[in-house]
C-alpha cells in the first residue's frame, strides 16, 4: 500500500455478506465513527484482524495471516466473505468535499479446500463523503499485440456509481510487463492502437476498451478492438499532448467540406477493412 494522506486500516475475517452491504450504504460519518470506536460490523464477523493508523508513506507491504481456528464459511453458496479490508481517511472530519473519496473497501476471496478458486480480490468499493458508493469495474487496455488483443489485455479499474446496491466488480490496476513494450513510448505512456503515435487517453463505452487517443476518436464510430459501437467515453488522462493550434490551422485551411469528405473517406476505409 501507499498513501498521500493519513489513513486507518481495519481488517475483518468471515464477514456476513448481507450486513456488510447494508453497512456500506450508511452515511460516511457513521461509518468512520463506527470504525474508530471498534464497533463496525460488530457481531457480523468471525474474527477481528489488523488495526493500523498510518501517516502518508510510499509503498509498504503488509502481511495478513489466517486466524486460528480457521474460518467457518460453510458450503457454497456462502453467506460470508472470507476477508474484508477497509481503508479510510482520518485526516478530514466533517468538512470534506462531498465528492471526495474517503474510504476504500476490499473484499477478498481466500482459497480453501471447499472453494478452490485462487485467492483474489472479489470486489472493491469506493465511499464518497456524500455517502455515494461506487464500485471498481474492469477496463481493458490493449498491449503490444495488434493481431490478438483478446489474448493480451491488461485489466485496469474504473469507478462507477452503484445504483441501489453493489454489483459485479473486476480487478484492480495491474502494471504492464516488459513483454508489452511494442506500443509504449519512451516516457512510459501506452500509444493509441490506431495511429500508434499519440498516447491513448480515452476509454470507450459500453465496451470499456481503453485503446484510443483524442485525435483518432473523432475518426471512428466503432471500437478498433472489438468493433462494438461507441456510445460514449471518458478520459483516463490529460490530453495536453494534442497539438491544438496546428489542428485548428489545418482545419481552417482546408475548409468544412474537405474535412467532411476526409472523415467519410476514413470511415469507408475502416468499413472495408483496409489499412490507412
Amino acid at each position: 500500500m501507499s498513501s498521500q494522506v493519513n489513513y486507518c486500516v481495519r481488517v475483518y475475517w468471515g464477514v456476513n455478506i448481507r450486513k456488510l452491504h447494508i453497512f456500506l450504504w450508511r452515511p460516511w460519518a457513521d461509518l468512520r465513527n463506527a470504525c474508530l470506536r471498534g464497533d463496525f460490523l460488530q457481531g457480523y464477523y468471525q474474527y477481528p484482524g489488523l488495526e493500523l493508523s498510518k501517516n502518508p508513506h510510499s509503498d509498504q507491504t503488509f502481511i495478513l495471516k489466517l486466524p486460528a481456528p480457521s474460518l467457518d464459511l460453510g458450503t457454497p453458496p456462502r453467506l460470508c466473505y472470507p476477508l474484508v479490508i477497509i481503508l479510510f481517511r482520518n485526516d478530514i472530519l466533517d468538512n470534506a468535499h462531498p465528492d471526495e473519496t474517503v474510504a476504500l473497501v476490499n473484499v477478498v476471496h481466500i482459497k480453501d479446500q471447499v472453494c478452490t478458486l485462487p485467492t483474489s480480490i472479489l470486489a472493491q468499493y469506493l465511499k464518497q463523503a456524500n455517502g455515494q458508493l461506487s464500485c471498481l469495474k474492469q477496463l481493458y487496455l490493449a498491449t503490444g499485440n495488434p493481431g490478438g488483443y483478446e489474448e493480451s489485455q491488461i485489466p485496469l479499474a474504473v469507478a462507477e456509481p452503484v445504483e441501489g446496491g453493489p454489483g459485479p466488480l473486476g480487478r484492480t490496476l495491474v502494471c504492464p510487463t516488459s513483454e508489452d513494450s511494442a506500443l509504449w513510448n519512451s516516457s512510459g505512456d501506452q500509444l493509441c492502437v490506431v495511429c500508434q503515435y499519440f498516447p491513448l487517453s480515452r476509454a470507450l463505452l459500453p465496451c470499456r476498451h481503453t485503446c484510443i487517443c483524442a485525435s483518432c476518436f473523432d475518426k471512428v464510430d466503432r471500437c478498433p478492438m472489438c468493433r462494438g459501437p461507441i456510445k460514449s467515453y471518458f478520459c483516463i488522462r490529460g490530453e495536453e499532448y494534442m497539438p491544438i493550434q496546428s489542428m485548428s490551422k489545418s482545419e481552417s485551411s482546408h475548409g468544412t467540406l474537405y474535412n467532411w469528405l476526409d472523415s467519410w473517406n476514413d470511415r469507408l476505409t475502416d468499413f472495408l477493412g483496409f489499412q490507412r
